[in-house]
């Protein structure tokens, strides 16, 4: 005879009793089926009654209606499901009663409101007219892949949504990442977009789930080893002669005017005759950026205007991101930009280094990075810097730049400070 019971954390010892444990639910038929997963609920251990088998009927839980609601229904889902095999002579198998098991959130999806389940809000958002009006292509797409990586995990380890989205989840999401060899920077990127769905949520009161707020939930993120080219290296680009091979040649001019700019790649490489202009003589980019829909002005590097001067005074047309990115690499080798570099990062949970020429880590980003760190180098001022890069903090803006202790320390002797010209007096 078939059983269904409701456990909080598997049945297992909670060792604290202040931490929302997830409610699983365990359907056993005869010795060859005993399943369990998480129904996507969680609850304080000192909320469950473990006599009705429901969240306890206290004012103060505020989803316990919605815990025991769903609860009830998967009880019956359940129900309806042994009394139909019974009638048809039928003993399920452990993948059938699993299948059963996901109808039910199949189901329950498609019955709710569109922003009344974490996925159906996600979607919302996707789709909503503000979102398309103040994010750019590629901020909407981060939140696709995004979603679909969490229907992933929803389809593969057990169903989620927004009451799901506790410690224990975010440990679980973490350990089954890892087990697919994905980095700490992927993984945590996609922490990142999720903390800004329940954020959104939370603000418009679809949820009243803050769990993700908690310092234990944070985005992993590392240093990886993203380089810059020096004004000498984009110079030895600058000088290769690359007349015979048009492609190349047009791929490194829009490239250059990336590092000579430092704007991201979605921008220089869509510039128009429009985004030219001459304010009081001086030659300059005016340009709304995709991402940030904030203008900013630029004036032309002399290398940039030569650019635009064999290109009748015009921006390089576009070229697809990609192969930019394919063909870089192969110019930045022909440019003699091979010195060697070792990248370490962290994939599956395990450090991984491994070894690279420079040329091939050049890509798209590579070009505003690089105006970014030598604009610095320059003793340019970082607000000026931070006014095209879009940092909204110092702070922010020297984690972005690759600058060494011993180059920062080169750019401060050129202070009058380090000079020996301050107004004081040595005694």
């Amino acid at each position: 005879m078939a059983t269904i019971d409701f456990r909080p954390n598997k049945g297992k010892k909670v060792l604290n009793p202040e931490k929302p444990v997830n409610i699983y639910i365990r359907y056993r038929l005869g010795r060859k089926v005993d399943f369990n997963a998480s129904i996507g609920v969680s609850v304080l251990i000192d909320n469950w009654d473990f006599e009705k088998k429901r969240v306890k009927n206290r004012t103060a839980i505020k989803d316990r209606n919605e815990i025991n609601n769903r609860i009830s229904n998967l009880t019956k889902h359940f129900d309806d499901f042994t009394t139909d095999n019974l009638r048809k002579g039928h003993k399920p198998n452990y993948n059938e009663v699993k299948k059963h098991y996901k109808d039910f959130f199949t189901e329950s999806e498609d019955n709710q409101p569109k922003q009344k389940t974490l996925f159906g809000y996600i979607q919302y958002l996707i789709e909503r007219p503000e979102t398309k009006r103040n994010l750019s292509e590629g901020s909407i797409k981060n939140y696709k892949l995004t979603k679909t990586f969490l229907k992933r995990f929803n389809d593969e380890v057990y169903p989620i949504d927004f009451d799901s989205i506790n410690l224990e989840w975010y440990n679980d999401f973490i350990e089954w990442s890892e087990k697919q060899q994905l980095s700490l920077n992927y993984i945590g990127k996609h922490i990142k977009t999720l903390k800004t769905f329940m954020n959104n949520a939370l603000e418009e009161g679809i949820t009243t789930n803050d769990q993700f707020k908690s310092r234990r939930f944070k985005v992993l993120k590392e240093d990886a080893v993203n380089i810059y080219l020096t004004l000498e290296e984009l110079n030895d680009l600058w000088k290769l002669d690359l007349s015979h091979e048009p492609r190349k040649e047009h791929v490194r001019d829009l490239f250059l005017i990336g590092a000579y700019t430092g704007l991201r790649v979605s921008d220089y490489n869509n510039l128009k005759d429009e985004n030219l202009s001459i304010v009081n003589g001086v030659k300059m980019f005016k340009v709304k950026t995709q991402k940030t829909k904030k203008e900013v002005a630029i004036p032309l590097h002399p290398i940039v205007e030569q650019i635009l001067s064999k290109n009748n005074g015009k921006p390089p047309k576009r070229i697809p991101d990609q192969k930019i990115n394919e063909i870089i690499k192969d110019v930045s080798e022909s440019a003699g930009i091979d010195e060697v570099c070792y990248t370490t990062i962290t994939r599956g949970g395990k450090e991984i280094t491994k070894k690279h020429y420079k040329f091939d880590l050049v890509k798209t980003h590579t070009a505003r990075r690089s105006f970014c760190t030598n604009a610095y180098l320059s003793n340019m001022s970082t607000i000026d810097i931070m006014v095209i890069s879009g940092h909204t903090t110092e702070k922010a803006f020297l984690n972005y730049i690759k600058v060494t202790p011993e180059q920062t320390a080169i750019r401060m002797s050129q202070h009058p400070f380090f000079q020996g010209q301050s107004n004081l007096k040595v005694v």
